[in-house]
């Protein structure tokens, strides 16, 4: 018995750690100073042919071992910037259903990390440098990044086109995120993670679809804890807005193009998804569904029914988010329905009205930013924090420390969180997202230290008080981090009886 139990201790250190046994078959990774990275692992079947806009599917076994030494291609969309997404352009392709793990080289079993990337649920890519999980895995913790469809292909309910053969399809990308963390489920303990300490997490429309998966009968049970970084469980398509989204795509196509969906040439399919985001009323159309069979109804009603999974939540927001997309194109105040992600223009315009007095000392620009952020992202976080946090642990944040040179100079922005909590600002295509300075250095390694002890063990470091719905207790992260009591009490009060909507 004892020389068993010396021996399962000894394995770990004596075999490859860049060989890993899947389900599916035998991967290689590399190692990369205190961490093992494997890189571009399939979750499920390529979705492409027959399995387009179809739920995904297991991936087939594999003969011989699998080099996980590069990125898979990143979903189809519209090219992006390279700014901060590293030299040459973007690989993208419909083939794009993988993961990338770092993981410790000490003797798990670790906690695990799934990182979901923002992007409006048209973009984005898990291969953003400032995603570099070797940090994560130098504090003990198996990360993990994933991809998912977007767009027409992920986000777009095809079954009025295509037939009932295709009911759910307007959830695929939120099927594609659940399908990854099955996968991790049944396989991270080869990488030394803990299948049963996970943790979901992830920004902007990465977080408000973890919102969405605190919805989703199908993903209970999968994860243990959650962190929602700019997000919100409010963003999302009901019935009504679905349709309308198949018939404009259904017209941006023609009618030759839809008769011939699901063999289309991917590029058809996007010239026809920009032309209806051009035309859309709001931002951001494709959106997870309330379909009633993957998502049985809004997010945000889910919690306040006490439905969502009963897991720690650590939630939060940047002061300033939407100085990210610059000012209005007049250069003003003005705020058009395209702005709005959450609500009808003629509800936001008498809270609008009211910003002015409240906040006597700000430009017309910075009016705008603070009004269309907490449209889009504050009051979205305090409605989430207050329904789960009525039954679950919720831990909540605002990042107030702006950045002192350019880009974004005086603004807490959209993402300015992520060079922190990933510990990137020494990188030079993450730093520039982020506070930058010794006080943005120094509140990195205070927010990286918070996210990595909430990962380990479903809470933050002691120096951050609980939420209370009743006393909003929020972490402010600033040159002086603090603890405050409901520091948005008098921009939130400016909401109270507005009507947010879906869709």
């Amino acid at each position: 018995m004892l020389g068993g139990c010396a021996g399962s201790a000894l394995a770990p250190a004596m075999r490859d750690l860049a060989l890993v046994q899947t389900r599916e078959g035998a991967v290689r990774g590399e190692r990369i100073g205190e961490s093992v990275r494997f890189l571009g692992i399939p979750f499920a079947a390529p979705p492409i042919g027959a399995l387009r806009f179809k739920a995904p599917q297991r991936p087939a076994e594999r003969q011989g071992i699998f080099a996980a030494d590069q990125f898979a291609p990143s979903p189809m969309q519209k090219p992006l910037s390279q700014r901060y997404y590293g030299p040459g352009p973007l690989p993208l392709s419909e083939d794009c259903l993988a993961l990338n793990i770092w993981r410790p080289t000490a003797p798990g079993p670790h906690p695990v990390y799934v990182w979901i990337h923002g992007g409006g649920n048209v973009a984005g890519s898990s291969r953003m440098p400032v995603f570099d999980g070797s940090r994560m895995a130098r504090e003990g913790i198996v990360c993990v990044t994933i991809s998912y469809r977007v767009g027409a292909l992920g986000f777009l309910d095809v079954s009025p086109i295509l037939g009932t053969d295709y009911a759910g399809s307007g959830n695929n990308g939120m099927l594609d995120i659940v399908a990854a963390l099955r996968w991790v489920r049944e396989n991270i303990d080869g990488f030394g993670g803990d299948p049963g300490a996970v943790t979901v997490g992830g920004q902007s429309a990465g977080a408000k679809n973890v919102c969405t998966l605190l919805a989703m009968p199908g993903a209970r049970g999968l994860f243990r804890a959650a962190i929602v970084q700019s997000g919100g469980a409010e963003t999302i398509n009901d019935a009504a807005a679905s349709a309308m989204l198949t018939d404009g795509m259904a017209r941006a196509l023609g009618t030759d193009a839809v008769s011939r969906l699901a063999a289309l040439p991917a590029a058809a399919i996007l010239a026809a998804q920009n032309e209806v985001i051009g035309q859309w009323p709001r931002k951001y159309p494709f959106r997870p569904v309330v379909d009633g069979v993957h998502l049985p109804s809004a997010p945000i009603d889910v919690l306040r029914h006490g439905t969502g999974a009963p897991v720690p939540v650590m939630i939060g927001t940047t002061r300033e988010e939407n100085a990210f997309f610059g000012p209005s194109e007049a250069g003003d105040g003005t705020v058009a329905q395209s702005d709005l992600a959450n609500m009808d223009i003629a509800a936001f315009a008498p809270v609008y009205a009211r910003y002015p007095a409240l906040f006597p000392e700000m430009s017309a620009t910075d009016l705008r930013y603070r009004a269309i952020t907490a449209e889009e992202y504050g009051i979205p976080t305090i409605h989430a924090a207050d329904a789960h946090g009525a039954r679950s642990p919720v831990w909540r944040y605002r990042l107030d420390l702006p950045r002192r040179e350019a880009p974004h100079a005086g603004y807490a922005v959209h993402g300015s969180e992520l060079p922190l909590v990933w510990d990137k600002l020494d990188d030079p295509l993450s730093a520039p997202l982020g506070p930058d300075g010794a006080e943005g250095q120094a509140l990195s390694e205070i927010m990286h230290a918070h996210w990595a002890a909430f990962i380990r063990s479903g809470q933050p470091m002691t120096d951050w008080t609980r939420y209370d719905p009743a006393a909003r207790d929020t972490m402010l992260f600033d040159a002086q981090s603090r603890m405050v009591n409901d520091p948005d009490a008098s921009e939130r009060q400016l909401w109270v009886g507005a009507d947010f909507d879906f869709g």
